[in-house]
C-alpha cells in the first residue's frame, strides 16, 4: 500500500493513499485527508492511517450521520438478536431523545464533549412536557447509544466509540421494589374476582411468571396429572399487534411446579373455555377483551 503528501497551503497537507480495491470493479480505491500544521505532523498522520490499514483497523472517512447511523441499526441490526418489543422500546426512545439531540451530527465527529452535553440538557429538559429525565431513563438513552455506536465500530464506521470519553456516564437510582403483602394481595384478589383479569393476576402471583409469559400460557403446556406446566412462548402486543415469540433466555424456558390450590382455579377455567375457539392461549380473552 502507497501513499503521498501534497502541499495544499502553507501550513496544509493533503494525504493521498490507496485503501485496497473495489470487489465489483476491481478498480483501486484512493482515499484523501487535510492535515493542516507541519509537514511532520502529516507524515505521522501518513503513517497512522497506512498502519491501519495493514491492521485492519481502517475507517474510511464519511459524512454519515448519527441519524442515519441509528436508522439503519434499528432495521437491520436490533432485530436480529432483539425482541419486536425490545426493538419498539429502543425506536422509541432513539426517535424522541436521540435524533433530535445528536443526529444532526456526523458519526466520525461525534466525541465524549458532545454526548456530554447532551445528557446535561436531557437532565433539565428531556420530558416532553417539561422537567429533566429520571436517571433510569437517562441510563437507558445511555444504554442505546452505546450499542448504536458499538455497532458502528463493528461495521466500520468508528474507529472507536466515543462513549469511552463521555464524563457523566449516567447512573441508575433505583427506587425500592413495592410488594404486595399476602393481606394486600387477597384483597386485589377478591376485588378482581369474576372479571377477565382474575385468572392472570392469580397464575402470576402463584408462579412469578411475567405478563408476556402468561399471556404466552397454552393448554398443552400444562400438565394437570403431574402438576406443572412449561414456559414456552410469549404474547407482546407491538404497535397495536399481537406478537408470539419465544422466551429470551434458556433459563426462561422452564418448568414451574404449580402449587395444589392453583389447579382447581385452571380446571374450572378451562371448563369455562371448553368450545371456544382461542387458539390454545389460556389467557386469550386476557389479550382480546372483545371477544
Amino acid at each position: 500500500m502507497r501513499g503521498n503528501i501534497t502541499r495544499r497551503g502553507k501550513s496544509s497537507w493533503r494525504l493521498k493513499f490507496d485503501v485496497g480495491t473495489d470487489p465489483e470493479t476491481g478498480k483501486r480505491i484512493i482515499s484523501y485527508k487535510t492535515v493542516r500544521g507541519t509537514r511532520k505532523k502529516a507524515e505521522t498522520e501518513l503513517a497512522k492511517q497506512l498502519t491501519e490499514f495493514s491492521e485492519g483497523r481502517y475507517v474510511a472517512p464519511t459524512v454519515e450521520t448519527v441519524e442515519s447511523y441509528a436508522r439503519h441499526w434499528l432495521d437491520n441490526i436490533a432485530p436480529a438478536e432483539r425482541s419486536p418489543l425490545s426493538v419498539e422500546r429502543y425506536r422509541s426512545l432513539i426517535t424522541a431523545h436521540l435524533i433530535p439531540g445528536l443526529g444532526s451530527i456526523e458519526l466520525q465527529k461525534l466525541d465524549g464533549a458532545d454526548i456530554d452535553k447532551f445528557y446535561a440538557r436531557l437532565r433539565k429538559e428531556g420530558r416532553r412536557h417539561g422537567g429533566g429525565l429520571s436517571s433510569l431513563s437517562l441510563l437507558n438513552v445511555h444504554r442505546i447509544l452505546s450499542q448504536v455506536l458499538s455497532s458502528a465500530v463493528k461495521a466500520k464506521r468508528l474507529a472507536r466509540s466515543p462513549v469511552a470519553d463521555v464524563q457523566t456516564k449516567p447512573k441508575a437510582k433505583r427506587k425500592p421494589v413495592e410488594v404486595l403483602n399476602e393481606t394486600e394481595l387477597a384483597k386485589l384478589l377478591a376485588h378482581l374476582k369474576g372479571g377477565w383479569l382474575y385468572m392472570p393476576t392469580l397464575i402470576a402471583a402463584y408462579t412469578g411468571m411475567r405478563r408476556g409469559e402468561v399471556l404466552g400460557l397454552r393448554w398443552r403446556d400444562i400438565d394437570f396429572a403431574q402438576g406443572t406446566l412449561q414456559v414456552a412462548q410469549t404474547v407482546e402486543v407491538v404497535g397495536g399487534k399481537v406478537n408470539v415469540g419465544t422466551p429470551k433466555t434458556d433459563r426462561s424456558r422452564r418448568t414451574i411446579t404449580l402449587p395444589a390450590a392453583l389447579l382447581p382455579e385452571l380446571t374450572r377455567h378451562r371448563k369455562e373455555q371448553s368450545g371456544k375457539d382461542r387458539a390454545d392461549l389460556v389467557f386469550y380473552i386476557a389479550c382480546r377483551r372483545d371477544t
